[in-house]
């Protein structure tokens, strides 16, 4: 009789922690995450793109759809972040750098304007 592996909850998390980082991980979080975010399950899409960073820090494509989903869930300023990060592991993205504008955009109309001091 052979015995059967029963994958218990959190398995593949433990031997992906043990994995990372890696460059050949977070890919299926990546793919699923884009499923997820075309659906408009932008929360559940996020903790995935998190994972898939977190598990591969040396894909730039991972950080730019986490900007794209933070962007999608209006907080600009992380999305910002990310969005720079991607960038400057890759300088050709041209998509990110549009997100990048777009994020730039976004926050200039929403933060307030400095005060103007008055003389005198």
């Amino acid at each position: 009789m052979s015995r059967r592996i029963v994958d218990t909850p959190g398995r593949n998390e433990r031997r992906e922690d043990a994995l990372r980082p890696n460059s050949y991980l977070g890919y299926g979080r990546d793919h699923l995450a884009l499923h997820l975010m075309r659906r408009g399950a932008l929360g559940i899409a996020e903790s995935q793109f998190r994972r898939a960073v977190w598990l591969n820090p040396y894909e730039p494509a991972f950080k730019a759809h986490l900007a794209e989903c933070l962007y999608r869930r209006h907080d600009y300023a992380e999305a910002r972040n990310w969005a720079a990060q991607a960038l400057e592991q890759d300088s050709g993205n041209a998509g990110c750098r549009e997100l990048l504008r777009m994020i730039e955009q976004c926050l200039a109309s929403v933060l307030p304007e400095p005060a103007q001091k008055e003389d005198g």
